[in-house]
């Protein structure tokens, strides 16, 4: 792909990653996400087209809104850019094809669930219902529905039975059931294949990051973490790279089996 086309992905990746910053607000306080427009949720003044441009308009107005000067969260500038980057990357790495359109997909669910989870510790099921649904129709037009249908089934099953032993063995809660439509969703898109390197990467990190939060954050073994955007990023790592991944453990495995 030339690079005219993956900058011209990279400025669409910019806009869609404006309006994931609208539905990280309004999709958990059940509003719509059309209507009404732009506008600053402490004021509620209308925001102008001359203000609302991806990136730069926040770096113009230093981060506050221009008529109230309330802080303008870094959640919207980070947003934008790393939809940017990453719909430019992924169409570098696909070309025009349906693997890119069935990627961009993926990427903008994957990180508005994300840091929806990050600010609510919700994964709404609107989100990853409808992210079942498609990923079982990317992978219906990509040739491999049936194994995609049985990761969506094993995805939530396999998470519901830890869950259920985890209650069963501490008496608290571990998982919540939004956490079993986002493995369900990564199963749909990429098959049952991809479930347990998305399943151990994603407890590993997820263990990690929570043990050094728990220590930062001095609130004890209850706090409650959002495990979302660690599944999130390992179910990405395998939908670009899940082939190379797999080609090097096979030959590492030979060269020590």
């Amino acid at each position: 792909m030339g690079i005219e086309l993956v900058l011209l992905f990279g400025i669409a990746g910019l806009i869609v990653g404006s309006f994931a910053n609208v539905c990280v607000h309004r999709i958990p306080k059940g509003e719509s996400i059309a209507f009404p427009g732009s506008h600053c949720p402490h004021c509620n003044h209308a925001i102008a087209l001359y203000d609302n441009i991806p990136l730069f308009s926040w770096l113009i107005l230093k981060g506050k809104c221009r008529h109230c000067s309330h802080t303008i969260s870094w959640r919207y500038p980070i947003m934008e850019l790393v939809m940017g980057l990453g719909s430019a990357g992924l169409a570098f790495h696909y070309g025009i094809s349906l693997e890119l359109l069935a990627a961009l997909t993926l990427f903008f669910l994957l990180w508005v669930l994300s840091a929806i989870d990050l600010e609510t510790f919700l994964l709404p099921n609107v989100l990853t219902y409808q992210g079942i649904l498609i990923g079982l129709i990317f992978s219906y037009w990509l040739g491999d529905w049936q194994s995609s249908l049985i990761g969506a089934v094993l995805g939530y099953g396999v998470f519901w039975l830890v869950a259920k032993l985890f209650f069963m063995l501490t008496g608290r809660e571990g998982m919540g059931a939004g956490d079993f439509k986002l493995l369900a969703m990564l199963g749909a898109f990429m098959g049952w294949q991809a479930l347990p390197f998305i399943v151990l990467a994603s407890s590993v990190v997820g263990t990690i990051a929570g043990l050094l939060f728990i220590v930062l954050a001095k609130r004890g073994m209850r706090t409650e973490i959002p495990f979302g955007p660690y599944l999130a990023l390992a179910g990405m790592i395998w939908f670009v790279w899940g082939n190379a991944i797999l080609d090097w453990y096979i030959q590492f495995a030979g060269l020590n089996g």
